[in-house]
């Protein structure tokens, strides 16, 4: 039996309450998920209240997030109570994350709780379906009886085009998903462009799936975040015009996270424009309206210490916004991959020494470089150990950066040496001066005299890298 369900979730199962809709949506249920169904110009809580009234399932997916006091989802969960007195056959827990059970709302303990173990999506659909009511207790409800009497006039005068309405309804469902899962494919394997064109033309054909608008937001800020590798004939200003209309339908759509994500890109696709010579809005005044709406906005955080360094400003006032967006504790590696590259936009001394804190931090907390692209991070790091260190620009500065085991820890982490991919007696070179810098003079003679052997065999008897080997060599030696 299809039916209509409420999905209730708090901000950081975003992603998975997305998921699901899709997954109930191809089984042709009716799906309210506040962000993807709520219209610009809606009471919000009477529209979610209506919809909960409405509703035969109310699908309630258990976090630390979720069950915090204050939280709408305990808002919408009391509006489920009132609907119905005792949860049993109206309400699905599904716990998401780790949560203590003491925590969990006894409304919630009335009834088994969903602990899914593979697929969340899948399991869940499959709950739903579980929990399909008898024909005879939905005959009760006023929309059963409703439906009898249309059938019974149907029947009477021989016409069936609800019957009608109703397959082509769940065909115009399922197809519009199938639409969202190609454009899946497509972002997966790079092909933003042509992710796009199959969303526009399934917003064209289908103007009120919410899972075509949904994906369409979704792709809009992905194709922003990875401009530069997507696939598309022309300029930034290109897919910056592309996208604008989308995040802003979807910034007015949505309230919270929702639209302070949407608005950040507005923002991002401003930057883009201004790389092309184009004109327009400043780029803080997306962040700042953000911020206003979502105090700890991942993108407008990280998007706004990107804008600050990128124009020469300081640390100082830079580094507030990305702690702000690594305390939101989602997106982390955009977070990163973004601060390393505001960093190395403009090229400073005091820019150069925070990266290699940043890739302390990194290594430390077991994170993982970028690596893809052109060039990985590593790779674009490797400049500033060639102009700290080979040529020695700010050296005693560089090697202040961080402690000496922790310097030498995060080179051997960035550049392991069986996979160092430049000459090798720059690697060893390097390597030498960090070991000495950590105070293990035996380590670093022994890697000085090979500096100096591969150095002589390339038939390299003299220069500057050949003097300091041989100085450190006589040093390391008393």
């Amino acid at each position: 039996m299809k039916r209509v369900i409420f999905l209730s979730y708090s901000r950081p199962q975003a992603d998975e309450a997305r998921r699901i809709e899709l997954a109930l949506l191809g089984e042709g249920h009716t799906v309210f998920r506040d962000r993807s169904t709520l219209r610009p110009g809606e009471t919000f809580d009477s529209r979610i209240r209506a919809a909960i009234d409405d509703s035969d399932l109310f699908v309630f997916l258990i976090s630390p997030a979720s069950i915090v006091a204050g939280q709408y989802t305990l808002t919408e969960l009391e509006f489920a109570q009132q609907k119905w007195r005792h949860p049993s056959g109206h309400v699905l827990p599904v716990l998401v994350e780790p949560t203590p059970k003491a925590a969990i709302p006894e409304y919630l303990r009335a009834v088994t709780m969903l602990q899914p173990s593979g697929d969340l999506a899948a399991e869940v659909t499959a709950a739903v379906d579980r929990l399909t009511a008898p024909w005879w207790r939905w005959l009760l409800r006023p929309r059963g009886v409703a439906l009898l009497v249309v059938i019974a006039v149907l029947a009477v005068l021989g016409v069936w085009e609800g019957g009608s309405r109703i397959i082509e309804h769940g065909r115009r469902n399922r197809e519009a998903v199938a639409i969202v899962k190609q454009a899946e494919l497509q972002v997966q394997g790079g092909n933003y462009a042509a992710a796009w064109d199959a969303l526009q033309k399934g917003n064209a054909a289908y103007p009120d799936s919410a899972a075509i608008v949904a994906a369409q937001e979704a792709v809009a800020m992905q194709w922003l975040e990875n401009a530069r590798g997507s696939q598309l004939t022309g300029n930034l200003k290109d897919i910056a015009d592309a996208v604008l209309p989308v995040l802003s339908r979807g910034a007015t759509a949505h309230t919270g996270q929702g639209a302070a994500d949407l608005l950040a890109h507005m923002g991002w696709a401003e930057f883009l424009r201004a790389r092309e010579g184009v004109g327009g809005i400043d780029p803080t005044q997306h962040y700042r309206h953000a911020l206003a709406i979502d105090p700890g906005n991942v993108y407008a955080h990280t998007m706004w210490a990107f804008e600050i360094l990128r124009n020469n400003g300081s640390l100082a006032e830079a580094k507030p916004h990305v702690a702000a967006a690594l305390a939101a504790g989602r997106a982390r590696p955009y977070v990163r991959q973004m601060q390393i590259a505001a960093l190395l936009w403009v090229h400073t001394s005091n820019n150069e020494d925070e990266i290699v804190r940043v890739a302390n931090d990194m290594r430390l907390a077991g994170e993982v470089m970028q690596d893809a692209g052109p060039r990985s991070d590593p790779e674009k790091l490797w400049s500033i150990y060639t102009s700290r260190l080979i040529y020695g620009n700010d050296k005693a500065q560089f090697l202040a950066a961080v402690s000496p085991a922790d310097h030498l820890a995060t080179f051997r982490w960035l550049y392991p040496e069986d996979t160092f991919p430049k000459e090798t007696y720059l690697y060893t070179y390097v390597l030498a001066q960090l070991q000495e810098n950590g105070g293990d003079r035996a380590a670093a003679l022994a890697t000085h005299r090979r500096v100096l052997a591969e150095l002589a065999a390339r038939g390299v008897k003299a220069g500057r890298i050949v003097d300091d080997a041989t100085a450190a060599v006589t040093r390391l030696s008393r």
